[in-house]
């Protein structure tokens, strides 16, 4: 979550006063929740139908030594959830199946001595297929070059020219 391009705004629920979604980046102190039973539910961007590989909360200063994932699709599916192994706060045994637009992820935590949990932040790592292409149509006779990660159309023509003589 250091740079969130596919994820909507994540919702804190039972957060501390003050607290922003930023809060929960790597890197910084995280975020302190009120009560045991919080949890963060990160929509899914618009458009997009991520394959998630991992969640986890990288702050070795959280109490947070459990987390759970659930994938809820805007659909009537059933919800998906796993749970990081006991002692541990990642999750990385996903289906690599992507998830259908308009999901949540909700991520609930266990701590230790059943605490609010504190100093949280999460990292979420997922790939991506586009849902859509670009078709180029050319009713030139001149070459098209199509190049780069992010294509750039280029069409080289020749002219020949006519001289008038007088």
């Amino acid at each position: 979550m250091t740079s969130p391009q596919y994820l909507d705004s994540p919702q804190l629920t039972d957060a501390k006063t003050g607290t922003v979604p930023s809060d929960l980046k790597p890197g910084s102190p995280g975020v302190t929740f009120t009560t045991p039973d919080a949890k963060v539910v990160i929509p899914l961007a618009p458009g997009i139908a991520p394959i998630v590989t991992e969640v986890s909360v990288p702050n070795p200063l959280t109490n947070v030594v459990e987390i759970t994932v659930t994938f809820t699709p805007a659909t009537s599916d059933t919800p998906v959830r796993l749970t990081s192994p006991t002692g541990t706060n990642t999750v990385d045994n996903f289906p690599i199946t992507p998830l259908k637009e308009g999901s949540t992820i909700t991520i609930t935590f266990v701590t230790t001595n059943n605490q609010p949990p504190e100093n949280v932040t999460l990292s979420v790592i997922a790939c991506f297929v586009p849902s859509t292409a670009t078709t180029i149509v050319s009713s030139s006779t001149a070459p098209i070059t199509v190049s780069g990660p992010t294509p750039t159309l280029t069409i080289s023509s020749t002219s020949t020219g006519t001289g008038m003589t007088e």
